[in-house]
């Protein structure tokens, strides 16, 4: 085999004696550490992800809406829906109790003012002995209804316009409560058989405990017609001396207890008066008036 030279020389010894000779130190020499020989060398690497896809390109109307990834939200799972909806129903239950609360302590608070304004109320009645104000027409002037019975003076389509000046007495029989008359909101008319002849207003004033204050009330009317049943009556009862007036008063008034003045309340009267003609010296031969006051319990 010297033909070759030299060239063509193998040695298989060497390479099986290298790959032999790894393998019997590799057996007749066991390591501990299997990781150091060369057989076990591994390198472990972390893949390299594949690079994202082009973004694809828009198509003739169509548009592309790119959103940062730090601006997507998840969708929340449907737990946070049943947990949100019951949150919801228990605030609203909260709720309504809360104004059923505010509601009842409300009702407590105004039945607690009522109960001490009734007893307030009981106590000054009890203590003050309020007593209706009482009222008399002491004398009633009446003008322009001359000739309203004679039929040949004065035609039947006349008119007239009456007037009436009342003298009245107002007596305060309380010791302790004065009386405010608003004459500003006040009325006084007179009437005859339910026909209204006159309107006018009650004055303004203050009557002190226990004070008597005499006045004098007008009422003034215009264009008025009667029928000849009317005139008819007028006329008979004027012959008779006898001519009945109606005087209605309604007039607001504010009671005085000490400094202290209590809210407005309506005041009626109702007169019935009689005077012996139609004239400005005409005398009063009856009247009675009947008082009517919502404050309170009055007594006669």
């Amino acid at each position: 085999m010297h033909g070759n030279g030299g060239h063509g020389r193998v040695h298989p010894a060497a390479s099986s004696s290298d790959f032999s000779g790894e393998m019997n130190q590799s057996v007749s020499a066991p390591s501990s550490d299997p990781s150091s020989s060369p057989l076990y060398s591994f390198h472990f690497e972390k893949p390299v992800p594949p690079p994202p896809p082009p973004p694809k390109a828009a198509q003739p109307g169509e548009y592309v809406v790119q959103v940062p990834k730090d601006k997507v939200f998840r969708v929340p799972p449907p737990e946070n829906a049943r947990l949100f909806e019951h949150y919801t129903r228990r605030a609203k239950r909260r709720r309504r109790c809360s104004c059923a609360r505010v509601c009842a302590c409300l009702l407590a608070a105004l039945l607690t003012l009522a109960v001490l304004l009734a007893a307030a109320a009981g106590v000054a009645y009890l203590v003050l002995r309020p007593k209706r104000p009482a009222y008399a027409v002491q004398a009633l002037a009446v003008s322009g209804l001359a000739g309203v019975g004679n039929a040949s003076s004065t035609p039947a389509t006349a008119a007239f316009s009456p007037g009436f000046a009342a003298t009245v007495r107002a007596d305060n029989p309380n010791g302790r409560i004065g009386v405010h008359y608003d004459g500003e909101k006040s009325l006084v008319s007179v009437s005859y058989d339910g026909v209204l002849l006159a309107g006018g207003a009650w004055p303004a004033f203050y009557q002190g405990p226990r004070n008597v204050t005499v006045f004098v009330a007008k009422a003034k009317g215009s264009g008025i017609r009667f029928s000849e049943s009317v005139r008819g009556q007028m006329a008979a009862a004027e012959r008779l001396r006898s001519v009945p007036f109606d005087v209605d008063v309604e007039v607001p008034v504010r009671l005085r207890i000490g400094r202290v003045r209590t809210w407005a309340v309506p005041a009626r009267a109702r007169c019935a008066v009689v005077v012996d003609r139609l004239a400005a010296d005409a005398k009063v031969v009856s009247a009675s008036c009947h008082v009517k006051v919502r404050f309170l319990s009055w007594r006669n």
